[in-house]
């Protein structure tokens, strides 16, 4: 008896938890724009990661820093949950996260910890993925015998890799300590696939230019901070809401983006832990938080949903230079 009366007492927490979890519009700050000057980035690799490229590039093009942050201030971590966990705590100031790339989708555990965790987008950042095959001075394509890379850039890289089915491919944590590793083996036989940025870092021979199976190749980062930070020209919503589960919940809850004209750029199912079958579903549109059709559209969906958290009002930064 005790132990089903547990289950019900968990039951009634976890539900009362989503039923608490309504985050519309909480404590934002709207500024006029993003500024790194003096403040502490954190990405995830290390050096020559395309996360710390996009940050780099940042800084130069879109004048949100005047040469203040010193290398003292960028911080690299091993994993995203160890760069969220950084930036929920404020030991970083804003966190460069992949979220998705346009050829290999979505980066699911980048989604899961945003929702798991008080952190905001504050800026979102798309960028241009070009992978090379790389190796150590000296070596050829015909010495390959190894290939490091992530999961992702493995996967983009997949019709090249084909050609080559004997190599052995092995996944690390980021492309570019994939390059670091292979400069510090010293190994003809192995080969990584990394940017053109890494290969300068690291003073690697290009075998190969431009390997991703489509050249338009891009990967959406988001700008992340433990403040709800809103640039005033920000034009772009993103939420994590979740339906009952009984038919035409969720297409009743996507009406209302038509019912209000909002454009729905994005949606995205992930599983709940815990309860299989049952998703939450990751929603980006077009609008800004100011905007009453945002807000009324806003409040029918917290009314006809059972979890609802507004995780950043945002603008879109160029990267390229």
């Amino acid at each position: 008896m005790k132990h089903y009366v547990e289950i019900i007492l968990r039951d009634i927490m976890d539900s009362s938890k989503e039923y608490q979890k309504f985050k519309i519009g909480v404590s934002e700050e709207y500024i006029n724009d993003l500024e790194f000057d003096g403040k502490k980035l954190g990405y995830t690799g290390v050096p020559g990661a395309y996360a710390y490229e996009v940050m780099i590039n940042l800084m130069k093009n879109n004048e949100i820093s005047n040469g203040k942050t010193t290398d003292e201030n960028i911080l690299n971590f091993n994993s995203h949950k160890e760069l969220i966990e950084a930036v929920e705590a404020g030991k970083a100031d804003f966190g460069i996260l992949p979220i998705e790339n346009s050829i290999a989708g979505e980066v699911t555990d980048s989604i899961d910890l945003i929702n798991k965790r008080n952190i905001h987008i504050v800026g979102e950042v798309r960028h241009k993925i070009e992978h090379n095959l790389l190796g150590i001075k000296g070596s050829k394509i015909e010495d390959i015998k190894r290939i490091y890379s992530h999961e992702q850039a493995l996967m983009q890289c997949s019709d090249f890799l084909e050609k080559h089915s004997y190599w052995k491919k092995e996944k690390v944590a980021n492309t570019a300590l994939a390059a670091k590793y292979i400069k510090d083996t010293e190994s003809k036989e192995n080969g990584c696939i990394a940017n053109m940025r890494a290969k300068e870092m690291y003073d690697l021979e290009l075998l190969e230019k431009n390997i991703n199976n489509e050249k338009e190749n891009y990967t959406r980062f988001f700008i992340i901070s433990n403040k709800n930070l809103i640039s005033e020209n920000s034009k772009k919503v993103s939420i994590i809401t979740g339906t009952k589960n009984e038919s035409g919940a969720l297409m009743e809850l996507l009406k209302i983006f038509s019912v209000y004209g909002l454009n729905m750029v994005s949606l995205k199912s992930r599983p709940k832990p815990n309860k299989p079958w049952e998703y939450y579903f990751y929603i980006d549109f077009e609008g800004n938080l100011k905007e009453e059709k945002v807000k009324k559209a806003l409040e029918e969906i917290r009314i006809k949903s059972i979890y609802l958290q507004v995780l950043g009002n945002y603008k879109i930064y160029n990267s390229e230079i």
